[in-house]
């Protein structure tokens, strides 16, 4: 393996790459905007590879010797099964690999941790899916073991989100994962603190992360949305001049998610009680 990269050439290059964010890859329609059709998704694959991009992930820029000219970093939040389903399938043809970020607890679930408006649920990917997306090259990010608002956990069950994600992910990918996303792109110093310790070289927020986006700790990514066509997505890729009215924009789309924390401590409080008591690979006992 090659030596890896300083800490300043790896800000140097993250300034100049883009960081995109999608959720569900497919035709199911749900009460939001987060579940992109896949022939959108595959229309924005062309976009990129016309446009000179080749993917990357967050290993590649601490391991690989050599990066592509024009570098995009395509992120998949809470691991639903439609990535696996679709995406996986569509970006292969174009030699793209994308981050997939997995929420531990949930992994082969439902995503009953979500206030699914309208009782449209979807199911996370499990073990060998996950394990397949790493196998072909696509990296297993950690986004906490039940994706409840970090910001707003005492220390123990922070402690156990974060490190918990980090055993569990590295147990089902076969490798210690590199990246961490914040649920909701919610985090203060404390969270950050806890994920550095964890081990994590990187951790994403949203649109409204630190306008400061070589703080790898705090890397800003722009969401993609499915009623946004090729010219929206054309100005996504404009890390260092995306326009104003664009970010503006993508600040109040993405202001309801702060609404599901909400609802997890009103209706779900039981169900994350649940999941704190599983058994798993993480203990508290962990020398960490």
């Amino acid at each position: 393996m090659s030596k890896r990269r300083h800490r300043d050439s790896i800000r140097a290059l993250l300034a100049k790459i883009p960081i995109l964010t999608y959720h569900k890859i497919e035709n199911r329609r749900e009460v939001g905007i987060n579940a992109l059709p896949p022939e959108h998704f595959q229309a924005q694959l062309a976009c990129l590879q016309e446009l000179g991009y080749t993917t990357i992930t967050f290993h590649d820029l601490l391991d690989s010797p050599e990066l592509p000219e024009k570098a995009v970093i395509l992120t998949f939040d809470d691991g639903y099964a439609s990535v696996y389903e679709h995406a996986l399938p569509l970006m292969q043809p174009y030699g793209f690999r994308g981050v997939v970020y997995a929420v531990g607890r949930f992994i082969g679930r439902w995503n009953d941790w979500d206030a699914n408006l309208g009782g449209i649920r979807f199911r996370h990917m499990d073990r060998r899916q996950l394990r397949e997306l790493a196998d072909a090259g696509w990296e297993v990010g950690a986004h906490s073991l039940t994706h409840r608002a970090l910001s707003w956990l005492d220390e123990t069950s922070l402690h156990r989100e974060i490190f918990g994600s980090r055993d569990l992910l590295a147990d089902v990918a076969g490798r210690m994962p590199t990246s961490f996303a914040y649920p909701f792109g919610m985090h203060h110093l404390r969270v950050r603190e806890m994920v550095k310790a964890a081990g994590f070289a990187f951790a994403c927020g949203g649109i409204n992360s630190a306008a400061e986006a070589v703080d790898p700790l705090q890397l800003r990514r722009v969401p993609v949305y499915q009623f946004e066509g090729l010219s929206a997505y054309r100005k996504k890729l404009r890390i260092a001049g995306l326009p104003r009215l664009e970010y503006l924009k993508l600040r109040i789309l993405s202001w309801p998610a702060v609404l599901t924390p909400l609802y997890q401590k009103r209706f779900r409080r039981e169900l994350f009680l649940e999941m704190e008591g599983m058994p798993g690979v993480y203990s508290n006992n962990s020398n960490d």
